[in-house]
């Protein structure tokens, strides 16, 4: 019960008696009457509902356009009761939401049997919503007795990130997993590309037989060899610390990381390889190695949820664990950096994974929201100044680095960066 109201009138109302009653003025009492009229109309309205009886059931629709789901949500509201109902409906917001139709607080009056309908639209580029209840005052019709009620109404809906359909990668990794795929191994055995000749072994098929080497060997026989075509096992890491994270307005630096990592993990599951996922910040997430559209799945469902921390204590990504990814992986980073980030990767290079670092710009991100006056001009040059010294470490460890514009495609930026990382390899 919310009595605000009720005891702001009782104390008007004795207050106006006791000065009537000290100073002998009976027009004091008159000016009481309506206070004790409308405090006493509302509670008879109040004791008029003396049974409340409601009922929600919740509904939501979502629609994806342009990479921004539109998500309607839609609460009908029976009144079972015998007495018309006054309230007002209240949904919170959610981390994510912007709210383009509708309110989140609508107020209305049911009739007995009636239903009434809440309704509102947001939109969100990626998040996890959950509702479990919707939030219900009934009051009188003047708002002086109030009653709060959580009514059931259970719905879940994800806002996974967009995904950038990217072509096939020509993965060249310097290891890979023994399970059939479609990435050259480098090793002798079958496939499609002609790898060489060897003497022939007891159950290797005839129509492998190279009959003209034979012919010039009449006591010999010799075998075609091919390619082997296996899987990588690959490894994405996604830089989730709040200091790492710029925003313009609504938008953030981390979420056009996000969509890259999303994009990756598609393209690369694709092709039939191996991917594990570890998002970066206070409490790590993990998602394990997997393959295929289950494993798509999991890392979708995991991006969606995740949000930016604190890294606490973890000043940098030289603390990141390294454990769950097997030696030698091919390893993804998409991260921002910052400070002294550049010291994981000689660790990295020390365990023998291959590793390809995209970046995104937040200099470049910032650019517009930047003011123009010297001394900030010359912050930023000094800031850029600093991020070009971090990336040449790092190159200079034989590791290729994507310094991204996020309002550049990244697809042919990567397509460029491993094909690079194969010619240095074969030199």
């Amino acid at each position: 019960m919310y009595i605000n109201k009720v005891l702001t009138l009782l104390l008007i109302v004795f207050s106006l008696l006791l000065i009537a009653l000290f100073t002998r003025n009976g027009d004091l009492v008159w000016m009481a009457l309506p206070f004790l009229a409308y405090l006493g109309m509302g509670i008879l309205q109040s004791s008029s509902a003396e049974i409340i009886s409601l009922h929600a059931i919740r509904s939501v629709k979502k629609n994806r356009t342009d990479g921004i789901s539109s998500i309607e949500v839609s609460v009908i509201v029976s009144n079972q009761g015998t007495a018309i109902v006054h309230l007002c409906l209240f949904d919170p917001l959610q981390s994510g939401m912007r709210i383009t139709d509708g309110h989140l607080q609508q107020s209305m009056a049911l009739p007995a049997g009636q239903d009434g309908l809440f309704k509102y639209t947001f939109q969100s580029e990626r998040g996890s919503f959950v509702w479990k209840t919707i939030r219900a005052v009934v009051s009188d019709p003047f708002g002086l007795i109030k009653t709060e009620l959580d009514l059931p109404a259970e719905a879940e809906i994800q806002v996974q990130p967009e995904l950038n359909k990217f072509r096939p990668f020509p993965l060249r990794p310097q290891h890979t997993l023994h399970s059939v795929g479609s990435i050259p191994a480098r090793l002798g055995g079958s496939g499609t590309d002609f790898w060489g000749i060897r003497e022939y072994h007891l159950g290797d098929p005839l129509r492998r037989l190279d009959w003209r080497l034979t012919a010039r060997h009449p006591r010999k026989f010799f075998t075609k060899e091919f390619e082997q075509e296996e899987i990588a096992d690959i490894g994405l890491i996604l830089d989730a610390r709040r200091k790492t994270d710029w925003r313009v307005g609504e938008d953030s630096l981390f979420e056009h990381a996000a969509r890259a990592t999303a994009s990756l993990a598609e393209v690369f599951l694709r092709q039939g390889n191996r991917v594990s996922l570890l998002i970066y910040r206070e409490h790590i997430v993990k998602v394990f190695p997997g393959y295929g559209k289950i494993q798509l799945n999991r890392i979708l469902r995991t991006l969606a949820q995740v949000n930016t921390e604190e890294d606490g204590s973890l000043s940098g990504l030289q603390f990141l664990p390294t454990h769950m990814f097997s030696s030698h992986s091919l390893i993804v980073i998409l991260s921002p950096l910052a400070g002294d980030d550049w010291r994981l990767f000689p660790r990295l290079r020390a365990y023998g994974y291959q590793v390809l670092l995209i970046s995104p710009d937040p200099i470049d991100y910032a650019r517009q929201v930047i003011p123009t006056d010297p001394t900030t001009k010359l912050a930023s040059r000094l800031t850029r100044l600093e991020r070009q010294r971090e990336i040449c470490k790092i190159t200079q460890l034989w590791i290729p680095v994507i310094d991204w514009q996020v309002n550049q495609p990244l697809s042919p930026l990567v397509r460029n960066a491993l094909k690079h990382s194969h010619i240095q390899r074969e030199r």
